[in-house]
């Protein structure tokens, strides 16, 4: 394949970080492609520093807009794409260079219906040390049940997407209205997924950064905003669909019970709680008992004073890509994915047919 792929990299007062995310890019083994950074209306020097790296490499392309937020972004990037691929990077992520020859080497023996290739990622802090472990699962084909059930991709620097599947889908700037952002990756990826297929490559090629103030990294405002997703993609969803959307959208309300009332909001706990039992009658009892466990966990580690759990190492540019430094999936989560794909194979066959 020689086709271009268009690396787009919203940012937004990026100046920390801007510089090695998009030699990231830069580096990748695989040269063609163009890097067009979108300045989302940055007051730190964003502008000034893409330039200057725009003056080195003439793959890199800026666009500068007024603040509008990273979907508007994202699509302004998007918009002015000339390749046949598009791979979204956060301004503060990091890329292996194998990533895109390893990604578009998986398109290549794939079906034409694949339409986004994603890996496995470590989370790195602001130095670029890797931080935490994530689960590293193996999830292709037709995807969209196992999707619902758990945002296996995870975050928005991974995939790898055809531009034919991607069509006139773009990132949804409705759940930055409702002040509910965060979720604009996974709403896409979900989007995409109604009529294509996925396939992974199993190496660690991305390096997700976690930041203080980060939209990551504020609960709430997650768990408002996969709630939110739910409710876009809710008219797609099919029978078999919509009961595993149901249990997610009951556990995020248990989730969001548990996160008011560590902050004192009596009326907003509650108010969750009973949409947890709106969403999943049965399974609402299940999912605030398991709130209620997290929450005693917490206190009684908060009463021994016990340190914060770190695997911090060596730079992720340092580890080794393809060691899988995570245990397997439970059982429990592996039968369920099992019976999730019958439903998402099914689901394949009559897009196929029809």
């Amino acid at each position: 394949m020689r086709e271009l792929i268009s690396v787009i990299i919203p940012a937004f007062n990026a100046t920390p970080t801007l510089t090695e995310t998009v030699q990231s890019a830069l580096r990748q083994s695989y040269p063609h492609i163009e890097v067009i950074v979108v300045d989302d209306g940055s007051t730190d020097g964003t502008i000034e520093l893409a330039q200057k790296l725009a003056s080195t490499d003439p793959r890199v392309r800026i666009i500068a807009r007024s603040n509008e937020g990273v979907a508007r972004a994202r699509n302004h990037g998007i918009e002015a794409a000339r390749g046949a691929f598009i791979a979204p990077l956060d301004a503060d992520d990091l890329w292996h260079p194998e990533k895109l020859a390893l990604q578009l080497e998986r398109f290549a023996v794939g079906p034409p219906s694949l339409g986004l290739v994603y890996n496995w990622f470590r989370r790195i802090d602001t130095s670029g040390r890797v931080v935490e472990l994530p689960a590293a699962p193996v999830v292709e084909g037709w995807v969209v049940h196992r999707h619902l059930d758990w945002n296996f991709v995870s975050n928005g620097s991974t995939p790898l997407i055809r531009r034919r599947a991607l069509g006139d889908l773009r990132y949804d700037p409705t759940l930055q209205a409702a002040n509910a952002q965060g979720c604009e990756d996974y709403l896409l990826q979900l989007q995409i997924a109604f009529d294509h297929q996925f396939a992974c490559v199993p190496a660690y090629l991305t390096g997700y950064r976690r930041t203080a103030g980060a939209m990551s990294t504020d609960v709430g405002r997650m768990i408002r905003s996969h709630l939110e997703m739910y409710r876009v993609v809710w008219p797609r969803l099919g029978p078999t669909a919509r009961r595993v959307a149901r249990r997610r959208m009951a556990g995020f309300h248990a989730e969001y019970s548990r996160n008011r009332l560590r902050r004192g909001q009596l009326a907003e706990t509650l108010r969750a709680v009973g949409q947890a039992f709106v969403c999943d009658p049965l399974g609402a009892p299940i999912r605030l008992g398991e709130q209620a466990r997290l929450t005693l966990t917490y206190l009684q580690r908060r009463r021994r004073g016990s340190p914060a759990t770190s695997v911090a190492g060596c730079h992720f540019d340092d580890h080794e890509i393809t060691e899988r430094d995570v245990p397997a999936e439970s059982e429990q989560r592996l039968a369920r994915f099992r019976k999730l794909a019958v439903l998402d194979e099914a689901d394949g066959r009559a897009t196929v047919s029809s």
